[in-house]
């Protein structure tokens, strides 16, 4: 892993000749907006058509370039690349929406090192570059980021605004594609730790209810909000992950779970191999989870009125939206299933969006289902993060969890045709 720690608080020394000492960094807080559009989709199991019409992605605004152009991308802890579409790609190769214009910034730099990467409905390619990179208050320059000058199925027609303009991944460093492909390069969230911009090497992301209006999510850069969140942050050790060639390294933000359990029904539904890799990912939209987990869950709270709509999602009767049972996570800090595990507890209704399925009383239920684990890892998306608020740490290379503050919203209907 690399770290470069650059600013100390050794700056007071400079007092002793009559110099007034630089500002120790701060925590810095900065909403989130989410995202209610058919467009850019990062997974399959988010590519369900009507749940893409849905609030589906929590986004961020980044300024890139001198003079700024500004890009409205999807804030993703399950990836590790910022890109952003060059002016190469139209809208016959997949970019519809803004483009970076090269051209325009007085700060760019350009690489020859390639960006082709892959996810599971699409992928994107193009090269590397350098530019003064900027969220709120904070500004990198020469940041490396990658432009993408095609994109195959993982953006679509912008519908309504905001438009997603690309992903800002919030993950390793050794998950970046320039990583895996000899390119090396700090990260976004590294060159903010490596210039002395943040107090701690941490960020913290608190989500806002699928039915909570006005208010969509607050990122906090270098520290947490403790506000946001019950109880006291409980911390999960990040697991590295297998990789092709034999060896392991940190490409998710991953640890172990084990159980799922519907505390009403007092039914508990568990990985068959015992505690199993999942990562925190908010840039999927749905949880993905083993198909017997999935249909069992299914099984006990709407038995024989599901469907399965696609191989992978499903839909339920929306009156679940009423439900007052929950569904509660173990997550048992490393492979002992014998370890004192954190529990978190989520209502189930808040996993089932109000979309009218073809016009019916049908609803989609916000945990999709796989045979075997994608990516190579299930994935605990949206459906479940909202309700958890999360500190990820990488100096600690640890998880924090604990309850969030969630507004309890009534469910409401989407009108899908505002979004088509």
């Amino acid at each position: 892993m690399y770290f470069s720690v650059l600013y100390t608080s050794a700056i007071a020394a400079i007092l002793a000749f009559g110099v007034e000492a630089a500002p120790a960094p701060k925590a810095f807080s900065f909403p989130l907006r989410t995202g209610h559009t058919k467009s850019l989709t990062k997974r399959g199991a988010a590519s369900h058509p009507l749940w893409n019409s849905a609030p589906i992605s929590y986004l961020i605004d980044v300024e890139i370039g001198t003079p700024s152009q500004t890009f409205t991308v999807v804030f993703d802890t399950g990836s590790s690349d910022l890109w952003v579409p060059s002016m190469k790609c139209t809208n016959e190769t997949g970019c519809p929406g803004a483009r970076f214009d090269q051209s325009q910034s007085s700060t760019f730099k350009s690489t020859s090192n390639p960006f082709n990467i892959e996810y599971a409905i699409g992928s994107d390619n193009g090269t590397y570059a350098q530019d003064v990179v900027k969220i709120g208050p904070f500004s990198v320059q020469n940041q490396a980021f990658a432009l993408v000058d095609s994109s195959a199925n993982s953006t679509k027609s912008p519908a309504s605004h905001p438009y997603m303009d690309g992903i800002l991944g919030m993950g390793w460093d050794t998950a970046t594609y320039g990583s895996i492909h000899n390119f090396q390069y700090s990260p976004f969230m590294y060159s903010l730790w490596s210039t002395g911009q943040i107090p701690t090497f941490s960020y913290a992301v608190h989500l806002g209810g699928l039915y909570s209006r006005g208010y969509s999510g607050t990122i906090t850069f270098g520290g947490i909000d403790s506000s946001l969140f019950t109880g006291d942050l409980q911390f999960l050790k990040a697991e590295p992950e297998p990789t092709p060639d034999g060896s392991t390294r940190y490409l998710h933000w991953t640890t172990y779970a084990q159980t799922f359990k519907l505390t009403q029904a007092n039914k508990a539904f568990s990985f068959s191999d015992g505690p199993t890799l999942v990562a925190f990912d908010t840039g999927s939209t749905f949880t993905n989870l083993p198909t017997d987990i999935v249909e069992g869950i299914l099984d006990e709270i709407a038995p024989n009125e599901y469907q399965q709509v696609t191989n992978i999602s499903y839909t339920v009767p929306c009156s679940l939206l009423n439900s007052t049972e929950t569904l509660e996570i173990q997550f048992p800090n490393g492979k002992d299933v014998s370890s004192s595990p954190i529990t978190v507890t989520i209502p189930l209704k808040e996993m089932i969006a109000g979309v009218a399925y073809e016009q019916t009383n049908t609803c989609l239920f916000g945990i999709s289902s796989s045979p075997i684990a994608t990516n190579p890892i299930y994935l605990l998306g949206d459906t479940v993060l909202r309700h958890l608020y999360l500190n990820f740490d990488f100096t600690h290379r640890e998880i924090g969890i604990a309850q969030a503050v969630i507004a309890d919203d009534s469910p409401y209907y989407f009108n899908v045709t505002d979004f088509q």
